[in-house]
This record gives structure tokens, sequence and C-alpha cells, in this order.
């Protein structure tokens, strides 16, 4: 009785470390409303990009994260940045990217 007690709490030890190993899974948004200009939010964190080339150069310096973030655009299509920014989101392989397209 003795031995299947200590054997249980060596296997509880076991299991509790191991699971205790696992990364964070919070997932990051990034949210892009791409009119006239550019207005980009990162976490809820507003990120002071206005134009294409600030928001490349953004995009750029910060593929690496971006890469596993949920991205929503918000435009509408041949109008203002919103080709750009999809062109520039395509060119750095950012798959999760999801169009809002606005009807007006």
């Amino acid at each position: 009785m003795k031995q299947a007690l200590i054997f249980l709490v060596a296997c509880f030890a076991g299991i509790s470390c191991c699971s205790a190993q696992k990364t964070d899974t919070v997932k990051h948004y990034f949210i892009i409303s791409a009119g006239d200009k550019i207005n980009a939010y990162f976490n809820d964190k507003p990120l002071s990009v206005e134009s294409v080339s600030d928001f490349n150069a953004y995009v750029q310096a910060n593929a690496k994260s971006l890469k596993t973030s949920w991205v929503v655009v918000t435009g509408k299509p041949k109008t203002g940045t919103f080709d750009e920014v999809l062109k520039i989101l395509n060119r750095y392989r950012i798959k999760q990217v999801s169009k809002n397209i606005l009807t007006n």
C-alpha cells in the first residue's frame, strides 16, 4: 500500500511538472483600417503608421511576430491604401489575413 501511494505521488509530480512547460498560446491581433490613411492597432495599442512606407517598415521590422497574429484589414478595394496594405502583407507571407470590405 505504501509503495502504491509513493508511485501515485511520483506520477502526479511528473505530470504536473511536464504540463507546466507548455508555451503561452495567446493569439495577437493586428487590426488595420486602410482608407486614405492607415490606422493600425496591434493588441489594442495604436501604431503610428499612416502612410504606406511607414506601414511597410513596421511590417518588415515585426514580420516574425505578425506571422502568428490574426490580421483584419478593413477598407474598400481599389480605393485608398487597401490594395497596397494587402500586397505588403502578402509580400511578408502573413497568412492569417481576413478582409472586411466596406460597401459605401
